[in-house]
């Protein structure tokens, strides 16, 4: 009990008003006692005043004997027995009622009329405090419950946050971080059913092209018995260019979707990032040759860091495929790494078609192709720089992208030194 009122300071100010509030009763009783035994003190003393005046009015002479008397402290049985006799001649012995004394009835009414004053005050300040704290909480709890009921109906926009402290305050905030979390679970949601929509799209778009041609010659193939030996050998080279494409397609959105829903784990080894980057440049060696690309590495540090070599690998020929099908021929392209406090920078720069400024970030976006003749004339689906993408952030890294057309591109891709 004591740590839930250190929690709650509603009941840390309903204990002290409740202590404060017992002891201003207490006082007040106390007072009051005071003043009704006072009066009977005081009744007491005019009594005995009125006695020894009308005593030494008729016993001048004894006036010392009866102050004396009258007012001893100290009782004598003598005095009293004889007392008792007395008046028991005139009615006034041990079986007299209490209530037969004007002076004892005229006080106890005092004494009652003040302790029901009393009684009604203590009732008051309660009802008083109890109406205050009551109302308290019942509009804490019923702004929360129409909070609750905001949530329940879908509208997460409200701000149910109370800084205030206590319990309850305590449950409004768990209230608003779930709720929070059930907004930004639903938003996910909803942007993947998006980007899956999106993507059933993109996918449709871009597998048709080449079905659709397939299709075309395979029909002329089979169904136009005139062609000649050259003319069947160029639709066979069409089909078989556009099989590739398509295999290629299959394969890189294979990989894109495996890495998006998580079904690919990278596997971060510490491993020298100057063989991944020769492995990576193997890998498009023969495009390079086919356009007499020169691909320059600078010389490599040898550094080791904590990556995926597959995936890195892949993320890097990705960038390197770009600049070779988009340089020109008898052209060349630089790499160089470079070794930063927290990470290591990849710049592989080209002097090919460059790319506009407005689609520096489009570029790494599912199946996004810039709307040049040249980029259309290439065979591309805008797979690679959005998987290169996902491949270094899934690993803290990033990428990034500076250009000028028709002056070149610069691809810079960071990977963090730490494991």
């Amino acid at each position: 009990m004591i740590s839930y009122i250190k929690e709650e300071p509603l009941l840390k100010k309903l204990l002290l008003l409740l202590i404060g509030s017992i002891l201003f009763v207490w006082i007040l009783i106390f007072f009051t006692h005071y003043y009704t035994v006072n009066k009977i003190y005081s009744e007491r003393i005019n009594s005995s005043r009125q006695l020894i005046g009308s005593l030494t009015k008729l016993y001048p002479e004894s006036e010392t004997d009866i102050v004396k008397s009258v007012l001893n402290k100290e009782s004598n049985k003598k005095d009293l027995d004889y007392g008792e006799n007395i008046l028991k001649k005139y009615g006034y012995d041990n079986t007299a009622a209490v209530w037969n004394d004007d002076n004892f009835n005229r006080e106890f009414k005092s004494f009652i009329i003040n302790d029901f004053i009393i009684l009604l005050l203590l009732i008051v300040i309660s009802a008083i405090l109890f109406s205050y704290f009551s109302l308290y909480f019942i509009k804490r709890l019923k702004k929360l419950s129409n909070n609750i009921d905001n949530i329940i109906i879908g509208n997460y926009s409200i701000n149910i946050e109370d800084y205030e402290e206590g319990v309850i305050s305590k449950i409004s905030n768990q209230f608003y971080q779930m709720a929070r979390r059930v907004e930004l679970s639903i938003g996910k949601i909803k942007e993947e059913k998006a980007n899956i929509k999106a993507l059933v799209t993109d996918i449709s778009h871009q597998i048709k092209t080449p079905l659709a041609s397939i299709k075309l010659f395979n029909s002329l193939l089979i169904e136009d018995n005139n062609l000649d030996t050259r003319e069947r050998n160029e639709f066979l080279m069409t089909i078989k260019s556009e099989a590739a494409k398509l295999q290629w397609l299959v394969d890189s959105l294979i990989k894109l979707s495996r890495l998006e829903v998580g079904m690919i784990e990278l596997k971060k080894e510490n491993k020298s990032i100057k063989d991944t980057v020769y492995k990576a440049v193997e890998g498009i060696y023969s495009k390079a040759l086919y356009k007499n690309i020169d691909i320059i590495v600078n010389p490599i540090e040898e550094i080791f860091i904590y990556h995926d070599v597959k995936w890195t690998k892949e993320a890097i020929l990705n960038v390197l495929e770009n600049a070779v099908k988009y340089s020109y021929a008898n052209d060349e392209i630089s790499i160089n790494v470079t070794k930063l406090n927290s990470y290591i920078r990849i710049d592989i720069e080209d002097h090919g078609i460059g790319i506009a400024k407005e689609d520096f970030n489009k570029i790494f976006k599912r199946f996004f192709r810039g709307n040049s003749d040249v980029v259309q004339e290439e065979e591309g689906s805008g797979v690679g720089l959005y998987l290169s993408r996902k491949i270094l952030e899934e690993q803290s890294g990033s990428i990034m992208v500076d250009s000028l057309l028709g002056k070149g591109s610069k691809f810079s891709l960071f990977l963090q030194k730490c494991k």
